[in-house]
């Protein structure tokens, strides 16, 4: 099968359509399309310098690229970056934009071999430009609510996606909350996160000495920084770790004696900086945007064999419901589970708990990615 994929860039971090892209079937040609973005920049340092680096990077012809993590991608890969102006919402940008990525889709597929190839979009922004090259069944991914999103483009999105929901043969989406209704419903398909099984089964099972109580990740505007206040002064003799770059954070929250604000660590290395934790939480606010998440380290932490605790999200539900995790925002009950943790987990609990998410490898879930799109 051949695949056309507007995905992020290849390579910046490990997300859920690289992992699928990197588990094809090893005879699929891919043809994968750095991100197009999806937020109108306005004139500030930060956008200047993205764009900069958009056009360092800019490449008029497709090239060949190695895998983003380590892991096996399909025989025949090839990433292209075209020239893209942000700005979709405007129609001399799309105008410029539709011969730009025309021409190096087009380019790529034929430098491949390839034809009729399956669309796979990330960005509902694709809807634009589909008519800019030849290509079979369209299919939409949806990961988030993409409008609820700090630093998204909200008028862009409620642009693009009807006109992406509209010509998508087959609409994919991680969380229930995301699943469209309407004329829309009869195509889509629930297809929730994966886990790297193999990466973090490095992690080992036995517990570490010293409390520590991990995040990794972004820390962003969805993060629930008074639960953490409070889960802080509730155990003063842990330690609480995160580890991953940081885009929104109060300045209080660098002042609390017991919390390490670490940097971002490379893929590759991620497991290594979590087997010093005695356990793993996901302190997300509850609101409309994280209804619709399903986050990728409830099933990572599991896998690396930590005790897990998780705000009330619905998506992480079906996972407390088949093994070791704790679903709460209260601070009390995190305490407790944290003294029972340090009481009792063993590398034989460890173990049930990656054995928890042995069937949802990345594999199993581009296989069904690839089923569904045979049927049509």
């Amino acid at each position: 099968m051949d695949w056309v994929v507007f995905g992020d860039d290849w390579g910046a971090h490990p997300s859920t359509t690289q992992h699928l892209v990197q588990h094809l079937l090893g005879d699929d040609r891919v043809v994968w399309v750095d991100s197009i973005g999806m937020r109108s920049p306005r004139i500030r340092r930060a956008d200047l310098r993205r764009l900069a680096a958009k056009a360092r990077g800019l490449v008029a012809a497709a090239t060949p690229s190695p895998a983003a993590h380590g892991a096996p991608t399909p025989r025949s890969f090839t990433r292209v970056r075209p020239l893209v102006l942000p700005w979709h919402t405007l129609a001399l940008a799309r105008r410029f934009n539709a011969r730009s990525l025309g021409r190096a889709i087009t380019s790529a597929l034929a430098v491949l071999g390839a034809s009729d190839p399956v669309v796979l979009a990330v960005n509902p922004a694709a809807a634009w430009y589909l008519d800019s090259f030849a290509h079979g069944p369209v299919a939409y991914l949806r990961l988030d609510d993409y409008a609820r999103l700090p630093g998204v483009d909200a008028d862009l999105v409620a642009a693009s996606e009807p006109l992406m929901l509209a010509r998508a043969a087959a609409i994919f989406a991680t969380a229930r909350a995301l699943m469209p209704d309407g004329d829309a419903a009869a195509r889509a398909r629930y297809l929730p996160q994966g886990v790297d099984l193999d990466h973090f089964a490095s992690v080992p099972l036995t517990p570490p000495e010293r409390p520590v109580l991990g995040f990794f990740g972004l820390v962003a505007e969805w993060i629930d920084f008074d639960l953490i206040r409070q889960v802080a002064a509730a155990l003063p003799d842990w330690q609480l770790e995160f580890v991953g770059p940081v885009r929104h954070l109060p300045d209080a929250m660098r002042e609390l004696p017991n919390v390490r604000w670490l940097p971002g660590v490379p893929y590759p290395e991620l497991p290594a900086a979590i087997s010093a934790w005695s356990a793993a939480w996901i302190p997300f606010a509850v609101d409309e945007l994280t209804r619709g998440v399903n986050p990728l380290k409830a099933r990572e932490y599991l896998a690396a064999g930590l005790p897990v605790a998780c705000t009330p999200l619905p998506e992480v539900l079906p996972l407390a419901e088949r093994g070791d995790l704790l679903l709460s925002a209260d601070p009390a009950a995190i305490a407790a589970w944290a003294a029972r943790v340090r009481a009792t987990d063993d590398a034989a609990m460890r173990s049930a708990r990656r054995a928890s998410v042995a069937d949802d490898g990345w594999a199993a879930r581009s296989a069904a990615l690839h089923q569904s799109i045979e049927a049509l």
